[in-house]
């Protein structure tokens, strides 16, 4: 995909705790420590890989017959202690050398898989001060492996939902709410436990505000940062269902309201430090994208926080990250 796309392609490299996709492959999920430790010998192996052709090993030679320098093919044979290969890979080089390693994983050990390895890191904080933390967290990690912090660029996530208006925003969140309704329990149990009250659909009116004596004893869960977003709204008289719409339960911040409203988060997170980009995450796909790209982009365009035409023809032009071909040496 990378060589036929023309360097248009990245990989998101990330451990998994799901059993199911163990399964997958006939095997059980391995603790933490085991799980960081195969990912960093599979990225090593399958960069190597990449890297298995010198530069100009492919010839095209028409008129000669020769598609290739064999000569300047050769296997890696790498063998660590969950994973190995001969090679070499039958891919040449894309425009851009190899794709764009990415990650997503968190904790110390997600923090050193991508200082190590990663040009973009996907992350989901939930205000402006964790999220300059953690891309700051992210440019150490880079510089203690000697690469240039610039060169790991970190995208936070975030959600939206666009109306002409903001309660319009809100009433397409509350209507996909209602498409779900099996959901509507969990999610009313789990803001209980971000606001220290035991809610539940059987013993509260969710289409009502929390009652006084309640709100009296609800407080912000300090172990979840979005638990103060959560408990300033039902302290506002929201009700139940349209605090949930606000998304306070939701692992990205949510942005419901007009285009504008929309354009105006992506600045102040942007010119604040708190990101290099952001991972869009639509409402739905059907209509969610293209309001997006029809509504919010040309008012970021305007205020010269979005390009207007492509600066490169590669994805790691576009990110402002080098080309990269095998592993880094550092």
């Amino acid at each position: 995909m990378d060589v036929i796309s023309h360097g248009r392609v990245g990989w998101n490299a990330v451990t998994t705790s799901d059993p199911l996709a163990a399964a997958n492959f006939g095997a059980r999920v391995a603790n933490r420590k085991e799980r960081y430790d195969m990912a960093h010998e599979s990225i090593q192996i399958v960069q190597a890989l990449w890297g298995s052709w010198e530069t100009d090993a492919w010839t095209l030679d028409v008129d000669g017959g020769k598609f290739a320098d064999m000569d300047k093919i050769q296997p890696i044979n790498l063998e660590g202690q969950y994973y190995a290969s001969r090679g070499p890979l039958p891919i040449p080089p894309s425009d851009q050398g190899q794709p764009v390693i990415f990650q997503a994983g968190g904790g110390a050990e997600g923090l050193e898989l991508a200082g190590r390895y990663a040009s973009g890191v996907y992350a989901n904080p939930y205000d402006i001060e964790s999220a300059r933390e953690h891309r700051q967290a992210l440019r150490q990690s880079a510089a203690r492996f000697g690469r240039n912090p610039d060169n790991i660029k970190m995208y936070a996530g975030f959600m939206f939902s666009i109306g002409s208006t903001e309660e319009e925003g809100l009433e397409r969140r509350r209507q996909l709410m209602s498409f779900n309704p099996d959901e509507i329990p969990s999610r009313v149990s789990y803001l209980g436990s971000m606001v220290g009250l035991p809610l539940s659909v059987h013993t509260v009116d969710i289409d009502q505000p929390l009652a006084t004596d309640m709100l009296k004893k609800a407080y912000a869960n300090p172990m979840d940062p979005r638990s103060p977003r959560a408990l300033e709204l039902l302290k506002q008289g929201l009700s139940i269902r349209d605090v949930l719409a606000h998304g306070v339960i939701n692992y990205h911040p949510v942005v419901a309201g007009t285009p504008i409203q929309v354009a105006d988060f992506l600045e102040e997170w942007f010119l604040a430090g708190a990101c290099d980009g952001f991972s869009v995450v639509p409402d739905i796909a059907y209509d969610g994208v293209a309001d997006f790209v029809e509504l919010v982009v040309p008012i970021l365009q305007e205020r010269g926080l979005f390009h207007r035409e492509y600066e490169g023809k590669t994805l790691r032009e576009n990110m402002g990250v080098p080309y990269q071909y095998g592993a880094l040496k550092y």
